[in-house]
C-alpha cells in the first residue's frame, strides 16, 4: 500500500450500466481508492452492481451522486477529464502515467478526481474543459477499453508511483479548490466576452489555453484571490 497516499475520487458522468459501476468499484478497492462520484447516473440495479463489485461492495453503499460535473468536481485542487475521442481543439492529452506523477507531486491530503465519460459518447466539451487537464490511455488503433477497465489503468499507474514515490510536505497554504478556480475563469471569459473577443467561435479553444497556463503548477487559495480581486476590478471600468 503507498505511503502517505491520498487517492483520488473516481468520477463517473452519465453511467448507463450498473456493471460498469461495480466494475469502476471493484477496480477502486484494488488499488486503494475509495471515493466514487457519480452524476446524472441513469437508473441501475444496485444489486448487479454489488455483485460485480465484489470485495468493493462498500464502496456502491457510500457513493455520492450529483447533479453536474461542476458540483461533484467542487472540492477538487486538481481535476483530470479522460477522453478518448478526436476533439477539433487540439490540445494533446496526457497519457496515465503522466498523470500519476502530477497527483502525486501535489501536497498530501489535497482532493483530486479523475472524470470518466458515459459508455456510449464520453465527455461533452463544456465538461473537459471543466477539468484542468486531459487524459488518455493510449492504444492501438482498434482498440477499445470498457469503463472498469480504463479506470483500472489509471488507478494502477497511481498505485504505482505513490508507493514509491515520496509526497511533498503539506504545503502551508491550501491550494484553491475547483469551485475558487472556476469563479477565476468564469469572471474571465465574461471579460473577454464583454471585450467582443472575436471569433466566438475560437472562445473555447482560447479558454482552454488560458487554463493551460496553470497547468505545471497548482494554483494556491492566495493567488486565486489576487486574480479574483484584479479580475473584479477590471470589470468595473467596463
Amino acid at each position: 500500500m503507498p505511503n502517505n497516499h491520498y487517492p483520488p475520487a473516481i468520477v463517473l458522468v452519465r453511467p448507463q450500466l450498473a456493471e460498469n459501476i461495480g466494475a469502476a468499484a471493484r477496480a477502486m478497492i484494488n488499488f486503494s481508492a475509495y471515493d466514487l462520484r457519480l452524476v446524472e447516473p441513469r437508473p441501475y440495479d444496485k444489486c448487479l452492481a454489488v455483485r460485480m463489485a465484489c470485495d468493493g461492495r462498500d464502496i456502491i453503499s457510500q457513493s455520492r451522486t450529483f447533479p453536474d460535473l461542476r458540483s461533484a468536481l467542487k472540492d477538487c485542487v486538481f481535476t483530470i477529464a479522460t477522453s478518448r475521442r478526436l476533439r477539433r481543439i487540439k490540445i494533446p492529452p496526457v497519457n496515465p502515467r503522466t498523470v500519476a506523477a502530477r497527483l502525486t507531486a501535489l501536497p498530501d491530503g489535497q482532493p483530486t478526481a479523475l472524470v470518466f465519460g458515459a459508455e456510449c459518447d464520453g465527455l461533452t466539451n463544456q465538461e473537459l474543459f471543466l477539468c484542468d487537464i486531459a487524459a488518455a490511455i493510449p492504444t492501438s488503433e482498434k482498440g477499445s477499453l470498457n469503463l472498469g477497465q480504463a479506470v483500472m489503468v489509471f488507478l494502477y499507474e497511481w498505485f504505482q508511483t505513490s508507493s514509491v514515490q515520496a509526497r511533498p510536505p503539506q504545503a502551508e497554504e491550501r491550494l484553491a479548490n475547483h469551485s475558487e478556480k472556476q469563479r477565476v475563469y468564469d469572471l474571465l471569459k465574461t471579460l473577454v466576452l464583454a471585450g467582443d473577443y472575436k471569433p466566438r467561435s475560437r472562445l473555447p479553444e482560447f479558454m482552454r489555453r488560458i487554463k493551460l497556463l496553470f497547468e505545471n503548477r497548482a494554483l494556491t487559495y492566495r493567488e486565486h484571490r489576487i486574480l479574483l480581486k484584479l479580475l473584479r476590478h477590471l470589470e468595473k471600468l467596463k
